[in-house]
């Protein structure tokens, strides 16, 4: 009876969540973003710091209050990362890919972080960090 009880809520959380998904998409990058290219990805930095990213890849949508928190990812086209963490997109509108494709990182990278080049914009920034690694933090973040 009890482990009834508990699928019967994750079955309501997992439901609940998907108009959630449908509903809640990010705007996709404005004019004025810095766009750029790493490891196959295309991605912008916006004006208000919000950092965008094109390309399926699995990203944590929502964490339910079972067993102490648990991350469900689903499969998204786009990733927004803000303030509050990174979020799947399904925003089409406007693409973090520039037609014919995005420039590369390197290429737009306007300052140097302490592993590697570093593109900072409107208060977040992407790097080459520790071990060769890419990272990026978005304002506020």
């Amino acid at each position: 009876m009890k482990r009834s009880v508990k699928t019967l809520i994750v079955g309501v959380s997992v439901a609940a969540a998907v108009p959630l998904l449908a509903t809640a998409t990010a705007q996709a990058a404005p004019p004025g973003s810095v766009y750029f290219n790493y490891g196959g990805k295309n991605c912008a930095i916006t004006p208000d710091g919000v950092i965008g990213c094109d390309g399926w890849q699995m990203v944590t949508a929502v964490t339910l209050p079972v067993g102490g928190g648990l991350p469900i990812d689903v499969p998204a086209p786009q990733s927004i990362q803000d303030a509050s963490g990174i979020h799947p997109s399904y925003d089409f509108s406007q693409p973090y890919t520039l037609p014919g494709g995005n420039p590369d990182f390197y290429a737009v990278a306007n300052d140097q972080g302490p592993w590697g080049p570093r593109l900072s914009f409107a208060g977040a920034f992407c790097e080459i960090s520790f071990r060769g690694w890419f990272r990026c933090v978005a304002r506020g973040a």
